[in-house]
Parts: structure tokens; sequence; C-alpha cells
């Protein structure tokens, strides 16, 4: 959740607003996380794609109104990728085209989800970008963030947003890529601007979703979020887990998160990887069954760090390739502030920004018209350098 301490001039006023968030009695986790051994594809008959399979069939049975209608056609194959900290991170793959294709450069993306999230945030606009975007091959690779969904929790490093895109470095290196797209929304976003700024000859393409680059606070104010960082982190350890009794009780608090919010029929896309079971003693002494965030805690805690405006800038001022950006009217940032302050910022390359109506979840509220915009800049950019990679 966003700090009212936190200096973003880009934000808009009105999502500096508390949400309470109501806590359990007690709560234990029930299920364990299941290691991964060294190969990067999961076969269908993978425990974890069992529960996976599981889980989707409870929660879409637990409902009351139907799952919103995803392009089926274009089926995605759960990857993992044990990287050399031994954290596991797992992503879905979308791929078009014979087995043996090769897709251009411009048309294979690594895909960053926003804070909280999961992969599936991209259930909706991927199999729509891949339709739009062929018969050429075209492939997307949804991460699970470190800490989120299926992914590893870190054991002895943080959440710092360097470190996601050191992470997709390496998952770059196993998928054999040298060169590629990327696309990013809300925090994801931020993950594309810097990944982008490191490795400026690698990206083609970048398409930032409800964002343009990463949250920002002044340095004075750095000690003073230190010290509630250290407060929060220990805090942490007395606070008992989130639990919500069932799968609709989880989607209306995921909806409930103010300009973070989703429709709930959305976030129900979220929940196959975004909950486990878990049990909550009651005060009688009873247990109850139900679930959890598979959401590593330290997440829901302020960083250690924020990255300040001048350091931003830096990176997003490496940006060699062409950037997409797609805001919200309803979404984290302001139109017309974004092209005052931040785009001059990539003066290496062009920059296209664009308003569509809608919240910031608008890529999975609205997956059509988001895909129609993103998939008419790509194929603009098929011209001369980018038609060639």
């Amino acid at each position: 959740m966003l700090q009212s301490t936190l200096r973003y001039s880009l934000l808009r006023p009105s999502l500096f607003r508390s949400t309470k968030i109501a806590r359990p009695f007690n709560a234990r986790v029930i299920t364990a996380r299941t290691p991964f051994s060294g190969t990067n594809r999961l076969s269908t008959t993978h425990p974890l794609i069992s529960y996976q399979r599981t889980a989707m069939r409870t929660i879409v049975s637990a409902t009351s109104t139907p799952l919103p209608t995803i392009v089926s056609e274009f089926t995605p194959e759960e990857r993992s990728f044990e990287l050399r900290n031994g954290i596991v991170l797992r992503a879905r793959h979308w791929k078009t085209g014979d087995s043996q294709a090769r897709a251009r450069d411009c048309r294979r993306f690594i895909a960053f989800h926003g804070f909280l999230d999961n992969a599936s945030s991209f259930d909706f606009l991927a199999p729509l970008l891949l339709k739009q975007l062929g018969p050429e091959p075209v492939e997307i690779v949804a991460l699970d963030l470190a800490g989120h969904g299926l992914s590893s929790h870190r054991t002895s490093e943080d959440y710092a947003l360097w470190r996601y895109a050191e992470d997709a470095d390496q998952v770059v290196e196993q998928l054999g890529w040298q060169r590629h797209a990327i696309i990013g929304h809300s925090m994801g976003g931020a993950i594309s601007t810097i990944y982008a700024g490191l490795y400026e000859s690698r990206v083609t393409l970048c398409v930032l979703l409800d964002n343009f680059g990463p949250l920002t606070r002044d340095v004075e104010d750095q000690p003073q979020h230190l010290l509630e960082h250290i407060k929060e982190k220990r805090d942490l350890i007395t606070k008992r887990l989130p639990f919500h009794p069932n799968i609709e009780s989880a989607c209306r608090a995921r909806s409930q998160g103010g300009a973070y919010g989703i429709q709930p029929e959305f976030a129900r896309v979220l929940m196959a990887r975004g909950l486990k079971p878990a049990e909550r003693i009651m005060e009688d002494g009873s247990v109850a069954q139900g679930w959890t965030w598979t959401t590593d805690r330290l997440l829901t805690i302020r960083s250690a760090q924020s990255l300040t405006e001048a350091y931003s800038e830096a990176f997003m001022s490496r940006i060699c390739c062409p950037v997409l950006a797609v805001l919200a009217e309803g979404g984290l940032l302001g139109l017309t502030e974004v092209q005052n302050e931040r785009v001059k910022w990539i003066h290496k390359a062009k920059v296209s920004v664009e308003g569509v109506p809608g919240n910031h979840s608008v890529h999975m509220e609205n997956a059509p018209l988001i895909a129609e915009k993103v998939c008419r800049w790509i194929l603009t950019q098929d011209v001369g350098e980018v038609a060639r990679l």
C-alpha cells in the first residue's frame, strides 16, 4: 500500500486513502511449496500443475458469476526458472506458430505484472496480442515475480526493483534470447524502465501499462522511511496471516484496494496463483478452513529504500528502444503530468503516450481495447531497424 509520505508528483491525489484490512484471530498455512529440480518446463503431471488446475476449478465452482472470457485458442505452458540464488520463478509461456518456429526479437516479450499480482494478470491480454500480431510467431513469457504467485520468496535479499531486473536477466539467459521486447503493468512497468535502462542494447520495444517509471521519494525523507521499515518488519513477526473463509471473500478484498482495486470477476483470475489453503483457529478452539495469499508478507510493508527522481531519470535516460505508455484515465498517473515531466527523460528513443478510459487494471478489465492500442503501435514500429529484429 502506498504511504502518505511517498513523493511521486505524477500520482493522483485521490490515491492516498487508507484501507483497513480485517485480521483473523489466528491463521496458519497448511500447504507447503514444492521445490523444483533443474528443468524449467513442468510436465502436465507435475503436482503444482495439478494443484493449479484444482485451484482454478475450485475458484470457478465457488463463485456465483462466470469468469470473463479468455481467448482459448492459445494455451500457455507452465514454466519454471531456477536462478543462481536458489529462487525459482514460475511463469506462463504463450507461443504461436510451429514449435520450431523462431519469433523475431520484436515479437518476443517478457511480461512483468504489478505489485501483489501474478502472471495471470496477462491471461486476457496475452492471447489477444498473439492473435492480432500473428500469423507470424509471437512469444510472451509472463513471470510470477519473486515473492508473488507461485514463485519462491526471497530469503536473504530484499525486493528492490533492480533485483527483479536481475532475475529477468537470468530468465532471458535460460530462454536463450539475445534480444527481446518487454511489457509491464504498474510496478512491472517500473521494472521495465529499469531493465530497459540497464540492458539498453537488448530491449527492442517497451510497453508500459498505467506506469511511467518508478515511484520516488525525496532523499531527505529516506532516514525516517527506513526507520518505519525497520519497525514494520519487526511488528510483522507478531501479525496474524490474512485469512479468507472462501474465494469470494478474497476476491472482494482484492477489489477493494482503492485505485489498485480490480473488479471481483477479474480478480478471480488471479486467485489460482494468488491463494493457498489455510486454517484459522477460532476463539473457541475450533478450526476453520479457508485461504490466505501466496504473496510474501514482506511485500506488505514498505521497502527499506525508495528511489529518487534523479536515480530514476538516470536509468530512463539510457533507454534506446521505442516506448509506448498506455495510461488509464482512472489509473495512477495523470496523462498531462507524464507528458510534461517524464517523457523528456527518454531522449534517445521515440515515446508514445496514449490515454484510455478505465481504471488501473484496464489491461484485464478491457483487454481488447489495450490489445488494439498496443498491437497497432507495435505494427507501426515495423520499419527500419526494428523491422529487421
